[in-house]
C-alpha cells in the first residue's frame, strides 16, 4: 500500500493537465481528494510495499493537502465538485445485512491496512477505496489516437503521453457487418423500404483510456481499435430526433458535446413492427441458417419502458435478429406478478395482459408466465432445501428464475441455444458482434481444464496479457495441487437422466452448453449465502450426499437446449432445483457438459495492483505484503483455502463495470450518455475532457436509471 501512496504523492506537474476535480468513487462515501492523471510507473504489474507505511502517513497527508491547494490555485472549483458521484446510489451488496461487520482497529483517519476496514463517517470504509482513481475512461473523442499509438492509463510513463493533437480530423467509419455474406437482406418494414441502421464508429481509442482489470477485448476477438460514442451509437435508434421525426423524443442539447447528430441518418421508427420483421427475416434465410438462437429478455408485466429502454431494445432486435439474417430471434419472457390473473386458463385474458405488457412496436414478441402457472408445470410439494437463506417460497421468482426459462425452452425446440438477458444490462457496442464473438470463442475452447480455467478471473496483467499463458498457469497449478482435472459426469450414471440429442454447431466445434460472464466457482467452498439453497437431493445432516455444484453469479448467460431440457426434466421428474445462479452450472457439471467463463473485459474506477487483485478476486495465496498488513487465511471473507470473493467480500466489485453491486457501471453509463452532471461532468466534457466519451465494447450492469 505505501507504494500506492508513494505514487499518489509523487505526481508531477503533468498530472494537472489531466485532472478532474470530482471523485469517481464507487462507495457510498469516499476519499475527498482531487485526482490526477495516471501515475508514472513501469507496467501494470504494480507490487505493494508496506515496509514504510507508518513513516509515510504524515508525509502523504501533507502532500495531499498541498495538491489540493495547487488545484484550487490552478482552477477554482466549488465544494460540491468533490462530492462522491455515487453518493445517491444504494449499494446492492446482497450480504450487507447478513454478516457481522468486524471493524479492525481504531480509525485515526489515516491509511487503512490491506484487507481491513474502518468505521468512517458512519459507514464501513474499505482499504481498496484508497487506491488511486482512474480517469482515462472519461477522456473525450478529441483525444482519439490509432491503436498502435495507444498507451493505457495504467501503463504510461512519458510525461507527454496525453498531449494529443486536438486539431486532427475525426473521421467516422461504418461498422463492418459481422453476418454471413450469403444471407438475404432483411428490412424493418413490409414494404422493404427501411433498412436496419448501420452504426458508425471512430477508428482508434482515446489516448490513456483505462485498461480492464479482468478480461480482454483482444482475446474474445472484439475490434479493440474502434470506440463508440453516444451520438453515433444511439442516434440511429432515435436519440437526438423528435417524435415528429420518428425519433424517441430525447433531443440533443444537454449542453454537452452533441456535434454530428445532424449527420446521423434518421429512421422513422413509427413505421416499424418488430415481430413481422423478425419472422420475415428468418423465413427468407431459413435454408441457409442451420442453427438458431433465442435471445430471451426477462421482464415483467408492470415494467415501465423508458425511452432509453426502447432505444436499447431496438438496437438488440436490429443488430441481433435482422443483422444475423434471422439466426437470432428476440423474445420477452414476461412475469405476471398478480397470480390471481388466470393467464393459463383464458386465451382472451392472456392476449389482453400481453398486449398491455409491451410497447406497441414489440407486440407479438412476448410470452407470459406467473408463479401460479409454474405450480401447474412443476407441481408441489418440493422437499425443503438444505438452507433457504432468502426465506422465500421455492416458486418465488428470486429463487426460481430458471423455472419459466427452462419451460420456455421446452416449448421452443426450434432453437439450439438460448441467451438469458436482463433489462438492466447495457452494451456500448454492437450486439451481434458481442455475442457472435463470445460464442465463437467459447466453442473453440478445449474441454480439458475448461472447468479449472473458468473458475478464476483472467487478469491479463498477471499473465503477460496472454490468455494462453493464463491457461498454462492453470495446468501447472492443477498438477502441482495433485488434483485431477474435471472430466466427464460427476454423478453416478444411475443418478443421471438421458442427455437430449443436439447437433454440433455448423463450425463442427463441440457444443458449449453454458457460457457465463463471471467465473464458475465451487459454492461449497465459499461463504456465498445461497450455496446450500439445494432442493430435492438426499443430503445427510453431516453433508454427505451433497451433489457437486458450481455457480456463476448474474444470470445473464447462454445455455444450450439440451442443458435447459435436462434442468426442466430434473425439476419435474426428480423435484431437483437450486438457486438460479447455481442450477445451470451444477447440472452441466453433474452431466459432464461443457461450461465456459468468457473473459469479459471488466473495468474498474481504481488502479488495483494486479498481484493484490489476484489475491482478492481469485483467492491467490496472500503474499508477504498482505501478511505484513494483517491479511490472513479467513480474514476478510475471501482469503485462504476454500475462500471466495463471491460472498460477504463482494463489496470489492462496487467500483467495477459488471457485477450485481457494481455502482460504477451506472455512473459510467450515464456519463457516456451525457446524463451525469452532479459534479459538473458536462462542463468537463466540453472543456478539458476534449469532447464526449468514446468507449470500446463494454457490457455494463446494473443500470438502474438513466
Amino acid at each position: 500500500m505505501p507504494e500506492l501512496f508513494k505514487l499518489f504523492t509523487s505526481r508531477n506537474d503533468a498530472s494537472l493537465t489531466h485532472t478532474h476535480k470530482w471523485s469517481a468513487d464507487s462507495s457510498n462515501g469516499g476519499l475527498l481528494s482531487p485526482e490526477g492523471s495516471s501515475r508514472p510507473r513501469q507496467g501494470h504489474r504494480r507490487q505493494l510495499s508496506l515496509s514504510r507505511l507508518r513513516s509515510r502517513k504524515a508525509f502523504c497527508s501533507i502532500t495531499a493537502f498541498v495538491l489540493i491547494l495547487l488545484v484550487f490555485a490552478v482552477s477554482p472549483v466549488s465544494v460540491d465538485q468533490f462530492r462522491d458521484p455515487y453518493s445517491e446510489e444504494q449499494s446492492t451488496d446482497r450480504f450487507a445485512g447478513s454478516r457481522e461487520i468486524v471493524l479492525e482497529g481504531h480509525d485515526d483517519g489515516g491509511i487503512v491496512p490491506l484487507g481491513q476496514s474502518r468505521n468512517r463517517d458512519g459507514r464501513e470504509f474499505f482499504w481498496w477505496e484508497q487506491f488511486p482513481l482512474l480517469l482515462g475512461l472519461y477522456r473525450g473523442r478529441e483525444t482519439i489516437v490509432p491503436l498502435e499509438q495507444y498507451v493505457p492509463e495504467q501503463d504510461g510513463e512519458a510525461v507527454n503521453r496525453f498531449e494529443i493533437n486536438v486539431n486532427q480530423e475525426l473521421e467516422l467509419v461504418a461498422l463492418p457487418s459481422s453476418s454471413r455474406g450469403d444471407l438475404h437482406q432483411c428490412y424493418l418494414d413490409d414494404e422493404k423500404e427501411i433498412l436496419p441502421p448501420t452504426l458508425s464508429t471512430y477508428p482508434g481509442i482515446p489516448q490513456g483510456l483505462s485498461a480492464p482489470l479482468f478480461g480482454s477485448q483482444e482475446e474474445l476477438g472484439f475490434d479493440n481499435g474502434i470506440c463508440y460514442d453516444r451520438v453515433n451509437r444511439l442516434g440511429p435508434y432515435g436519440y437526438g430526433f423528435s417524435e415528429k421525426e420518428g425519433g424517441i423524443g430525447i433531443e440533443s442539447g444537454s449542453g454537452g458535446d452533441e456535434e454530428g447528430i445532424d449527420r446521423v441518418t434518421p429512421t422513422d421508427w413509427r413505421k416499424v413492427k418488430w415481430q413481422p420483421a423478425q419472422k420475415l427475416c428468418h423465413e427468407k434465410n431459413a435454408k441457409q441458417i442451420k442453427s438458431r438462437t433465442a435471445f430471451v429478455i426477462r421482464t415483467w408485466s408492470s415494467f415501465k419502458y423508458s425511452n432509453f429502454d426502447i432505444m436499447m431494445l431496438r438496437a438488440i432486435i436490429s443488430e441481433l435478429s435482422l443483422a444475423s439474417g434471422g439466426q437470432y430471434t428476440v423474445h420477452f419472457l414476461i412475469h405476471v406478478q398478480d397470480d390471481s390473473i388466470p393467464i393459463w386458463a383464458s386465451q382472451e385474458v392472456y392476449d389482453q395482459v400481453l398486449k398491455e405488457s409491451l410497447p406497441a412496436e414489440f407486440h407479438g414478441m412476448g410470452t407470459l408466465w406467473s408463479v401460479a402457472q409454474m405450480k401447474l408445470i412443476y407441481p408441489p410439494p418440493f422437499p425443503e432445501s438444505l438452507v433457504n437463506f432468502s426465506g422465500g417460497d421455492v416458486y418465488d421468482a428470486y429463487r426460481s428464475l430458471h423455472f419459466p426459462f427452462q419451460y420456455f425452452a421446452s416449448q421452443h425446440l426450434e432453437y439450439d441455444y438460448f441467451w438469458h438477458w436482463e433489462m438492466d444490462i447495457r452494451v456500448t457496442g454492437h450486439y451481434h458482434q458481442l455475442l457472435d464473438k463470445i460464442s465463437r470463442w467459447a466453442d473453440k475452447q478445449p474441454r480439458k481444464y475448461a472447468w479449472e480455467r473458468s473458475a478464476k478471473f483472467f487478469i491479463p496483467s498477471q499473465h503477460n496479457n496472454s490468455y494462453e499463458d493464463y491457461a498454462a498457469s492453470i495446468v501447472k497449478e492443477t498438477e502441482a495441487s495433485g488434483q485431477t482435472p474435471i472430466v466427464g459426469p460427476q454423478l453416478n450414471e444411475e443418478d443421471l437422466l438421458p442427455i437430449p440429442r443436439q447437433s454440433r454447431p455448423p463450425t463442427g466445434d463441440e457444443i458449449t452448453d453454458l457460457i457465463t460472464f463471471n467465473p464458475i466457482f465451487d459454492p461449497s467452498r465459499s461463504a456465498w449465502a445461497f450455496s446450500n439453497d439445494i432442493t430435492g437431493y438426499k443430503v445427510h445432516a453431516d453433508g454427505e450426499g451433497r451433489p457437486p455444484t458450481r455457480a456463476a453469479l448474474i444470470t445473464a448467460s447462454r445455455l444450450s437446449r439440451r442443458l435447459l431440457l435436462l434442468m426442466h426434466k430434473e425439476t419435474y421428474s426428480n423435484k431437483h432445483t437450486m438457486f438460479p445462479e447455481m442450477y445451470p452450472a451444477s447440472i452441466a457439471l453433474q452431466y459432464g457438459l461443457k461450461a465456459v467463463y468468457a473473459p469479459l473485459p471488466v473495468y474498474f474506477d481504481r488502479d488495483w495492483p494486479s498481484t493484490h487483485a489476484d489475491e482478492i478476486f481469485n483467492n491467490a495465496p496472500v503474499g508477504d505484503d498482505g501478511r505484513a498488513a494483517g491479511m490472513d487465511h479467513g480474514n476478510g471473507h475471501f482469503h485462504g483455502e476454500g475462500g471466495s470473493v463471491f460472498g460477504p467480500g463482494e463489496h470489492v466489485f462496487r467500483g467495477g463495470s459488471y457485477y450485481s453491486n457494481a455502482l460504477f457501471a451506472g455512473y459510467l453509463w450515464r456519463r457516456w450518455l451525457g446524463r451525469e452532471n452532479r459534479n459538473h461532468e458536462i462542463a468537463h466534457e466540453t472543456g478539458e475532457g476534449k469532447g464526449r466519451m468514446c468507449l470500446p465494447m463494454m457490457l455494463l450492469h446494473p443500470i438502474k436509471h438513466e
